[in-house]
């Protein structure tokens, strides 16, 4: 197995702490030969990596989080029995006729309740209700306590995988001269090339949920890139080049 130092040179400063635990309870369901689950979801770039590097036929590594389109998710070790995952996936229904409720106004609501933010997926917020998975010993929790979002009253209940409703995308297609992610801020935002560069070097944009390398990293299938400010977009299908060279490539922007 690769060694916890080779490991962490693949993650960025701020990323190595969530790693460290990851690569421990992998360690243990190794060492032991039991299935383990992280104790917080995780982001696209760590859950992708250990999967790509550690999943075989001899030692099964995946990711869930109940949510087709999900991008937090918790990662199993040597889970050979299929053994539920530790989350639950709670409806947060809006009671208000008057008051409309966005995505920070539920995180925020979420997060006022002294919860860490590892403990929760992804929010998906549909008209007067939201969806978000979180870790199981919390749920009993945040549906007993979570009374108001932004002053609106709201009732909070489990809601299982089978019921979910279908995730909501803008499609588009973009074109553009290179897959440089300057090139895909300046579009996504429809901003100059430098104010997209700008955007890049103040850490306003993130790959995956982590932070770039650079303007000229280069952008690949099925990456997320969130714009602080503008949104988060799923890069799909590469679809070919123009005439003149230029890509064509299908977005799907999260609402």
């Amino acid at each position: 197995m690769i060694s916890k130092d080779d490991i962490l040179k693949n993650f960025s400063k701020e990323d190595i702490e969530d790693v460290i635990k990851v690569y421990e309870c992998m360690n243990i369901a190794y060492l032991k030969d039991i299935p383990t689950f992280t104790k917080f979801f995780c982001k696209p770039n760590i859950w992708m990596y250990f999967i790509k590097e550690f999943n075989s036929n001899n030692f099964s590594v995946k990711a869930e989080c109940g949510l087709d389109e999900g991008d937090r998710k918790i990662l199993s070790f040597n889970n050979i029995y299929s053994i539920p995952y530790p989350y639950k996936i709670l409806k947060i229904s809006n009671s208000s006729k008057f008051n409309k409720l966005t995505h920070r106004d539920y995180l925020g609501a979420l997060m006022a309740l002294g919860l860490e933010r590892d403990k929760l997926g992804d929010l998906r917020v549909n008209d007067d209700y939201a969806i978000v998975p979180v870790y199981e010993e919390l749920a009993d929790y945040i549906c007993t306590e979570l009374k108001l979002v932004n002053k609106a009253p709201v009732k909070v209940c489990e809601i299982f995988e089978e019921d979910l409703p279908k995730a909501n995308f803008k499609e588009e297609t973009i074109i553009i001269p290179s897959l440089r992610l300057d090139n895909f801020v300046s579009k996504l935002s429809n901003v100059s090339r430098g104010k997209a560069i700008t955007l890049i070097d103040t850490n306003k944009v993130l790959v995956d949920y982590a932070k770039v390398k650079g303007k000229s990293q280069e952008i690949k299938e099925g990456q997320r890139i969130t714009i602080s400010g503008t949104g988060k977009f799923l890069v799909g299908n590469i679809m070919g080049n123009t005439k003149s060279g230029r890509y064509k490539i299908n977005i799907k922007k999260y609402i």
